[in-house]
């Protein structure tokens, strides 16, 4: 029997085709595991709690992985994994993973942030972070939009198409998704039981599409009824989405 370990991950997602190998390109999940075999001289497989996107970031993904050893210095080993990952990965905490664990199915929610700049000009600081929407926003429909989302509610009209996936399950639970305004930026934050794919992103092109007024409010309504994608607005940018959070019942590392 095998060793389980958990450990949280942190990247920039621009040189990445996502979380996920696929064969075609670099991804974070195979440099993880082309560098753990080097560590343990045996092939490791790592599930992630979130399969993130080409270009998506991550401030904390929460990944687990089992171990023919066991692992007897958690941060010896945090150390010898970031000394040989590519400088866009790093492991910031690693532990034994509960019984019983899985990233995924044992997640409780998960919070992305979007950022947007606002303005004429961007920030050449943020080209890779954020996503400049220079047109004026109207912020009175951009909340309006916002709240819309909230809720347990089928999204499937938020959902697009991909070879391959059937999503079975649409109804999420957006808890919330909080807007921080500040000069020339937009946080907004969304925080769910579950996201289906490009969701998020989804819901804040919608927000930003109803706040130029380029679709009425009425299409997010539309959109979530008749559970079609054609409703809603544009799909943002990857590169303006991070994974911030992973909540699970019990903290799974103790700093």
């Amino acid at each position: 029997m095998g060793h389980q370990h958990a450990a949280q991950i942190a990247y920039d997602g621009l040189p990445f085709l996502g979380w996920q190998k696929s064969g075609d390109g670099p991804s974070v999940e195979e440099a993880l595991e082309k560098i753990s075999y080097q560590i343990f001289q045996e092939p490791i497989s790592f599930r992630a709690a979130s399969r993130t996107d080409k270009g998506v970031h991550a401030l904390s993904q929460i990944v687990d992985f089992t171990t023919t050893k066991p692992i007897t210095d958690y941060h010896g080993f945090i150390i010898s994994l970031n000394s040989l990952l590519p400088e866009e990965i790093r492991c910031l905490s690693a532990s034994p993973a509960p019984e019983n664990f899985h990233p995924t199915l044992s997640a409780l929610n998960k919070t992305y942030r979007y950022s947007i700049s606002t303005g004429p000009v961007q920030s050449p600081l943020c080209r890779h972070t954020h996503w400049h929407v220079h047109h004026p926003l109207d912020m009175t429909f951009f909340k309006e939009a916002a709240a819309l989302f909230e809720g347990t509610l089928d999204f499937r009209g938020l959902c697009n198409y991909r070879h391959g996936l059937n999503e079975k399950r649409t109804v999420c639970n957006v808890h919330n998704i909080t807007i921080k305004e500040s000069e020339n930026e937009i946080l907004v934050t969304l925080k769910a039981d579950r996201f289906l794919y490009k969701m998020a992103r989804n819901i804040v092109g919608s927000m930003v599409w109803v706040a130029r007024g380029k679709i009425p409010l009425s299409s997010i309504t539309s959109a979530l009824q008749s559970r079609k994608r054609s409703e809603a607005g544009v799909t943002a940018p990857a590169h303006g989405l991070c994974l911030v959070d992973i909540s699970y019942a019990k903290p799974l590392f103790v700093i």
